[in-house]
């Protein structure tokens, strides 16, 4: 094979070799997208086996907390890597990922890029690996690992590095995942075994390449067979954008394009994890990453830069990772003490229920989340928006959410901070929901929240929030609420717009404060609509596409085509039927 030695995307477009036919063309790569349920909040586990999986999955769903991802972390191989899941602690691996789809769960696999010539498991509880992975034997009798089957020391044991400039390799290696993809398998987390291939250039099948090279092309590789074989749909990769951990330098990993999840891992679970988190997680949205988030509460249970240093669990950050993690568009409970909201040290009950508001209230935002992810894929601005310059951040890291929300971390244990509201704008105060609009520009002084599940969060004047709204729990509608599509609506003189994307098309709603009222108008619904829109004073008439609303009693009645409007506080709450063609609402005071 001629192209054997050429990059692979060299080798698809030869015209032939010495004569020989052309090649056959190869189909365009998947334009990044990440789908729907991949927002829905993850669960994670590091020592695991199919009892403990189900009863971990079991525990969240009797406790009504919403899971939509169940990431298998190592040990779930036979041996690193074989995509061969190990029999004694997974027994009918298929039936129990078909079992967890029927109950909404997806499953996602840890994995890397390399394979063992020996291997280990460090922590307590893993597995014993007596012989060489059958995968690195193959590798190396096929020359399928760079720098000529050169074997490199990891975290994991001593192995290879499969060479994704090799198109033979790659085909090999396609297949060993294939098994895993058509039993249900939905996506992989790929850490980051390429750190440990600890030289500057990578020897190749394409020849020596740079060692940033050689990490994009595996996560690239990974992303696009899985998206190619199951459709965007329905896959995902969980990578890494910027990380800086133990002794490495910080780095971006894969390339945006590549990254339908990134996760900041890898941090010790107190507040100094807490910032580095967040310091991950905005640089990786600076720099075009959409669907970023990080691993509540922490990871590490000890100091990555002084590994023998422990660093003790401690309930508050947990709570307070805990909101961020749920105002993040990726959501994802992770860490080397295998921790649930149930079962800390102290203050379970509270811990418990904080988690189920928050889980709750990231389902909710999914069409927030997934329309301002689609409007970022397609050259709109991202979804979580950094505030201030970088080297700002510390002792602050505000970001917005896409137009709409301003959150303020809490950084420490006082649970008091500063917050400046950006100006041009009025803010209204999430948590006190009656209260006055706040000027922006200004500084908020020492705001309090001795609440441990709650961060200062904020709403800008003109936001238009999509919410899916099941559960009474989250304080914004009722269950009653579920199968309508609830808009939040904070009407401002300067006209808003936001356009709601879903897979039967988009929807886009405009809202307006006009005089002393409001008008929110949208083109198409195939949901009936909840509107809940600011007002300043109770209104005098509402009226739908010009026919003047009857006041009905609050969520007694949401069915049939009847449109209604009841008052709530500041808020007026419409609710107007399904319909194909244009509607407009408007509020007088």
């Amino acid at each position: 094979m001629c192209a054997r030695r050429l990059p692979v995307l060299l080798a698809a477009a030869l015209i032939g070799c010495g004569g020989g036919d052309p090649a056959p063309e190869t189909p365009e790569p998947p334009q990044l997208h990440t789908p729907r349920w991949a927002f829905e909040p993850w669960i994670s586990k590091d020592i695991s086996d199919r009892a403990d999986t189900e009863a971990f999955v079991s525990g969240f769903e009797a406790r009504d907390i919403p899971v939509g991802v169940l990431v298998l972390d190592s040990p779930w191989d036979t041996n690193y890597t074989e995509f061969r899941p190990n029999p004694s602690r997974y027994p009918g691996f298929g039936e129990m990922v078909s079992d967890l789809r029927g109950r909404g769960v997806r499953t996602v696999l840890w994995v890397t890029q390399m394979t063992n010539e020996e291997s280990f498991d460090l922590e307590s509880g893993g597995d014993t690996y007596l012989t060489p992975a059958l995968s690195f034997l193959e590798a190396r009798r096929r020359g399928f690992l760079v720098n000529e089957g050169e074997t490199f020391f990891w975290w994991k044991g001593k192995g290879g590095a499969i060479d994704f400039f090799d198109p033979e390799a790659v085909e090999w290696w396609h297949g060993l995942q294939d098994e895993l993809l058509d039993l249900g398998v939905a996506g992989w987390k790929l850490d980051f075994g390429d750190s440990y291939v600890n030289v500057d250039t990578v020897r190749t099948d394409a020849g020596e390449v740079p060692h940033q090279a050689y990490s994009e092309a595996y996560y690239r590789d990974y992303w696009e067979h899985g998206a190619s074989r199951l459709g965007t749909d329905e896959f995902v990769t969980m990578v890494r954008g910027y990380d800086k951990s133990y002794n490495f330098e910080g780095r971006f990993f894969a390339r945006p394009e590549h990254a339908p999840v990134i996760w900041a891992g890898d941090n010790r679970r107190d507040w100094v994890g807490l910032a580095d988190a967040l310091d991950h997680m905005l640089r990786s949205a600076a720099a075009g990453y959409q669907v970023v988030g990080s691993d509540i509460g922490g990871y590490l249970d000890r100091d990555d830069q002084h590994i023998t240093q422990l660093v003790p669990a401690d309930v508050v950050v947990f709570n307070r990772w805990t909101a961020i993690g749920a105002l993040t568009p990726f959501m994802q409970l992770h860490g080397r003490a295998n921790l649930t909201p149930w079962t800390v040290e102290e203050r379970a009950e509270e811990t418990e229920a904080n988690y189920r508001y928050w889980s709750w209230l990231h389902h909710a935002m999914i069409p927030l989340f997934y329309s301002l992810t689609e409007a970022a894929y397609a050259g709109g601005a991202g979804v979580l928006r950094p505030l201030g310059d970088e080297a700002d951040w510390p002792d602050d890291y505000r970001f917005m959410i896409g137009d709409a929300l301003l959150v303020a971390p809490i950084l420490d244990a006082t649970g008091v901070r500063d917050v400046p509201l950006p100006g041009g704008a009025r803010w209204y105060d999430w948590w006190a929901p009656e209260a006055e609009p706040l000027d922006g520009g200004q500084v908020l002084m020492d705001v309090e929240t001795a609440t441990i599940g709650r961060v200062p969060l904020y709403v800008k004047s003109g936001a238009i929030i999509p919410l899916d709204v099941e559960r009474d729990v989250i304080g914004v509608g009722r269950a009653a609420a579920a199968g309508h599509r609830t808009l939040l609506v904070y009407p401002d003189e300067a006209p808003s717009r936001f356009t709601i994307h879903e897979q039967a098309g988009p929807m886009v709603v405009e809202a307006a404060r006009e005089g002393s009222g409001a008008r929110v108008a949208w083109d198409t619904s195939e949901l009936p609509v909840l509107l809940r829109v600011r007002a300043e004073a109770p209104p005098t008439v509402v009226r739908q596409d010009g026919a003047t609303l009857t006041p009905g009693a609050a969520w007694s009645d949401l069915s049939g085509d009847r449109a209604t409007y009841w008052v709530e506080g500041r808020h007026v709450w419409i609710r107007v039927p399904a319909r194909a063609g244009p509607t407009e609402v408007v509020i007088e005071e």
